[in-house]
């Protein structure tokens, strides 16, 4: 058996002076023995073909306020799998479009070639699929309407699925689908309109941060929608879990209550809330799957994380654990924080500019920890691609000791894996403490919800029983929760094209803010979703702990 089976040790070859080196033991997630999920594309001798999912949606891309939000009941049948055989890209002259659905359509619409002239949703080739069995449809293209010849490889053919429901079970029948952009003999690109049509071209490779997960550029102003995206090259195996998963993400585990309205109360997942708790629900902290904003001074810091040790090792604070809870669901908390002022710090840039710092004073209201960090909760989009970077190109980067003497001294988080005690690299979470998606989503649905799973049995401060409980949510539950989260898709970079954006690119290398932001990466090829493989992502992170300074530190 490989040695990489059994343990991932690398020696780093950078040294110091006197030779000094240092050894990284972890056990790596994914190798060639890991199980992968079938490719998004694949060849054969007479075509390229390639499969995503998709879900329906209120109108088209470029209709304002109707395209990115998700309509009730979008986890009950309301997803598709797209198969394009494309057999121009072998020599031939045609490319079949199979479409699979969960539920009987109502002579799905599949359109291609956006025309644009009378409305925004105007295709030159629109025609009813051909349903050749239950649930599958499908439909060939022969013609390029736009250029008014056949199909060449290269040719860029925008195309939209309607999959109007026959008999839901609930909810409306009609919907409309995501605007793709193909190129043929090449497969799925990230697209941005242009002109006064927005017709859809391939985005610039520098646009796109998430590899093929990178959405497209919005056109239906729907700011908020913007980080609850499938990817792009979503895979057929992923949609139905993204789905489930991101009903989950938006429950209230107090009541079952669905964050938009109106869906229905989920009673399977009632009353698992607590009984101390940050929030009640994922999106109650991860606004719109974003970044967290401060509260106002003097209000409770319900969407903030607050780690909290007994001492200066970090171990758990006698009362209250490793984390403030501040809400209970009977009785009164332990304590809670709120920012009482912020602090500000002003100076001047060496050009004479002014610039001004503020910095929150905290005061707690009930028992006050003498060691505490502060987190507000970060965006959700690219972290299963970030899972899906090989250890070793990122302990490559890890020196510690500055033994290059270049002044970064980045550091590996050695974690342990909660389910097998193996070693791993740890990536998510306060002070990357989690080394997966899954562990991290299982400690805060453990640590801010006070729900248990399998991999934390135990709620924060419990103390251990001889037979260990049953988890409140189960190991399908969750690993439907991390398929979602695993697959949002990267909004693509923003104005590129502007000189201040192009002079900052460029003086964000030259004063070495690359060197810890790392801009580019490749993800591994065993990685298991398909989504996630070979991916050329920009993260700008090198992964590793950085001492950041006495008025940073924790």
């Amino acid at each position: 058996m490989p040695l990489n089976r059994l343990v991932f040790v690398l020696l780093l070859m950078t040294t110091s002076l006197n030779g000094q080196e240092r050894l990284y033991s972890v056990v790596p997630l994914y190798d060639e023995t890991t199980k992968l999920e079938p490719a998004i594309q694949s060849s054969t001798e007479d075509a390229l073909i390639t499969r995503v999912a998709d879900r329906v949606r209120d109108r088209h891309a470029r209709e304002n306020g109707a395209y990115d939000h998700y309509l009730s009941f979008y986890w009950e049948e309301r997803t598709v799998a797209i198969e394009i055989v494309d057999r121009v890209a072998k020599g031939g002259k045609d490319i079949t479009i199979n479409i699979k659905s969960l539920a009987p359509l109502n002579k799905p619409d599949f359109r291609c070639f956006f025309r644009g002239i009378n409305t925004v949703a105007e295709y030159f080739h629109n025609v009813a699929t051909k349903e050749v069995a239950p649930n599958h449809y499908t439909t060939t293209v022969t013609y390029n309407n736009i250029e008014n010849r056949a199909l060449q490889v290269g040719d860029r053919m925008e195309f939209e699925f309607s999959p109007f429901l026959l008999e839901p079970k609930r909810g409306r029948s009609n919907y409309y689908g995501t605007a793709f952009l193909y190129i043929v003999g090449k497969g799925l690109v990230p697209w941005i309109g242009r002109g006064e049509k927005l017709d859809s071209h391939p985005q610039s490779h520098s646009m796109i941060l998430g590899g093929g997960t990178t959405l497209h550029v919005p056109y239906s102003n729907e700011p908020d929608n913007r980080f609850k995206q499938m990817a792009n090259n979503l895979a057929p195996i992923s949609a139905q879990p993204f789905m489930l998963g991101r009903r989950l993400h938006h429950t209230d585990f107090g009541d079952g209550r669905h964050s938009e309205q109106p869906n229905p109360v989920f009673e399977k997942h009632k009353n698992k809330l607590g009984p101390h708790y940050v929030a009640r629900s994922c999106v109650a902290c991860h606004v719109n799957n974003g970044r967290a904003l401060p509260p106002a001074v003097g209000e409770p810091m319900y969407q903030t994380v607050i780690k909290v040790a007994g001492n200066s090792n970090g171990a758990p604070h006698q009362t209250l654990g490793t984390a403030i809870q501040p809400q209970v669901l009977f009785g009164d908390g332990e304590t809670y924080a709120v920012i009482r002022a912020w602090s500000y710090d002003d100076d001047k840039y060496p050009d004479g500019k002014p610039f001004s710092v503020r910095y929150p004073l905290y005061r707690f209201n009930g028992i006050e920890p003498e060691f505490y960090s502060v987190r507000l909760t970060p965006p959700l989009v690219g972290l299963g691609l970030l899972e899906a970077i090989s250890e070793l190109d990122i302990l490559i980067h890890a020196d510690q000791d500055d033994l290059d003497g270049d002044g970064i001294s980045g550091k590996p988080q050695i974690v342990k894996d909660p389910l097998t005690g193996q070693s791993r690299l740890g990536r998510f979470g306060y002070k990357a403490g989690q080394a997966t998606v899954r562990f991290q989503i299982a400690g805060a649905l453990n640590s801010d919800m006070g729900v248990t799973t399998s991999i934390q049995p135990y709620l924060d401060g419990e103390e251990k029983e001889e037979e260990e409980p049953d988890p409140e949510l189960s190991d399908e539950s969750l690993l439907n929760m991390t398929r979602y989260v695993s697959s949002l898709g990267v909004p693509p970079r923003r104005n590129v094209d502007a000189k201040d954006v192009q002079r900052g690119e460029k003086l964000f290398e030259t004063i070495g803010c690359a060197s810890c932001h790392i801009p580019m990466w490749k993800t591994s090829k065993y990685h298991p979703q398909a989504e996630l493989r070979s991916q050329t992502i920009w993260p700008y992170t090198d992964l590793l702990l950085h001492d950041m300074g006495k008025e940073l530190a924790d």
